[in-house]
């Protein structure tokens, strides 16, 4: 044989000519774990965001109920008392009505609430149970990784 048909020698590329792929089911099992933690901890921000505006919203209303309730019982009580003075009889009318609508506001603002208090607990229990998903998940793909 002649030398002219040998190849001359020649060193392996530095480089593969191809990357190295992940399995394919890896790559998709990752990729879907990665897009459900990101749901979850969105969730789990926006839960407690909503739990934190319904405190906010349970105070304010709280401290409106007790206002209202004190300036009912000062209006009632004004209303009694220029109810046993004849000589202010005729402001005893429009002082029970002030402190009647008093009362009346104040018994919406308890009713009120009652509502917010039965939403705090609901959005309590659906941030909890989604922070517990969102853990579940990071243990599951740590898992993945071993």
């Amino acid at each position: 044989m002649s030398s002219a048909n040998l190849l001359p020698p020649s060193a392996p590329p530095a480089e593969p000519l191809y990357p190295v792929l992940a399995a394919p089911s890896e790559n998709f099992r990752l990729q879907k774990i990665n897009g459900i933690s990101n749901t979850l901890d969105h969730e789990v921000g926006h839960y407690r965001l909503v739990a934190k505006k319904y405190k906010r919203a349970r105070k304010v209303v709280n401290w409106s109920a007790a206002g209202s309730s004190v300036l009912s019982a000062a209006f009632s009580s004004a209303s009694f008392g220029s109810a046993l003075s004849v000589v202010s009889l005729p402001e005893t009318v429009p002082l029970g009505g002030a402190g009647g609508c008093f009362a009346l506001v104040s018994s919406g603002l308890i009713i009120a609430s009652k509502k917010l208090d039965s939403k705090i607990k609901k959005t309590s229990r659906d941030y909890r149970v989604r922070r517990c998903q969102a853990g579940y998940n990071q243990q599951i793909a740590l898992q993945s990784f071993e």
